[in-house]
């Protein structure tokens, strides 16, 4: 998977009094803003693939067929808006209560957006247990972590491959957890990649906004109390594994 991950920007201490509050105040600022552009050049990315098919299409205007193609670009759409939403309120909003997240509608909308978009010499394929409950995490927070998970999978197939997602239950009773695997075929990672991957900013992408996908993935799960890890060779392809707390019934 060509998991976020060219070279580390680094902030050097000046010696000063103040400079470490500087740069921690810098950090603080500076990894949000770019975890924002992050997302929403995801779901931007799916609504123009999506929107490009349209205008390929020289029957547009009487094919039915498409119809749920422009639906998938305006939830995109109306997805980045809420993220720009979420996030300028967030620092002036109470504590939430704890959302009960059902896996399977969950991953189904995830599913909707990326087939709308993608071109057939990629395969997906979803799975989700049937047995299995409900996630104690954001919805919004868990659809983002999982389309940066596959578009990183996506990257790293640029020939074509497969993608899969499978969720199902790991663990049993107060220790109960959702397990949602995100697996490719695609050229793996090294072991020294695979160390820096939570690294925010370091990528092994040739171009574009790397390096922020894993980090911000890697927040949300903690943020929930779960975990992230993966498990990758190279030219094994990689699966990233992510937990989160099952709601218990």
């Amino acid at each position: 998977m060509s998991h976020s991950e060219g070279t580390q920007g680094t902030v050097g201490d000046d010696g000063q009094g103040g400079g470490t509050g500087t740069v921690v105040r810098a950090r603080h600022t500076e990894q949000p803003t770019a975890g924002i552009v992050h997302d929403l050049g995801n779901l931007i990315q799916v609504a123009s693939s999506a929107l490009n098919r349209v205008a390929r299409d020289p029957s547009v205007s009487t094919a039915p067929a498409l119809e749920p193609v422009i639906a998938s670009a305006r939830t995109a759409l109306q997805r980045a808006g809420a993220l720009v939403r979420q996030t300028i309120g967030k620092a002036a909003e109470a504590p939430r209560d704890i959302e009960h997240t059902d896996l399977c509608s969950c991953l189904a909308e995830v599913e909707a957006l990326i087939r709308s978009a993608w071109e057939s010499h990629i395969r997906l394929e979803v799975r989700v247990g049937s047995d299995l409950l409900a996630a104690k995490c954001d919805r919004l927070g868990l659809q983002n972590a999982i389309l940066n998970l596959v578009f990183n999978a996506r990257d790293a197939i640029p020939d074509g491959g497969s993608i899969s997602i499978d969720a199902a239950m790991a663990g049993h009773g107060r220790a109960a957890l959702i397990e949602v695997r995100i697996a490719d075929n695609g050229i793996g990672m090294t072991q020294e990649t695979m160390a820096r991957a939570f690294d925010p900013f370091f990528t092994t992408k040739c171009s574009g906004l790397g390096g922020i996908g894993l980090p911000m993935v890697k927040h949300f799960a903690e943020q929930h109390d779960g975990s992230v890890e993966i498990d990758s060779a190279l030219g094994s392809g990689t699966t990233v594994i992510l937990r989160l707390p099952a709601a218990l019934r």
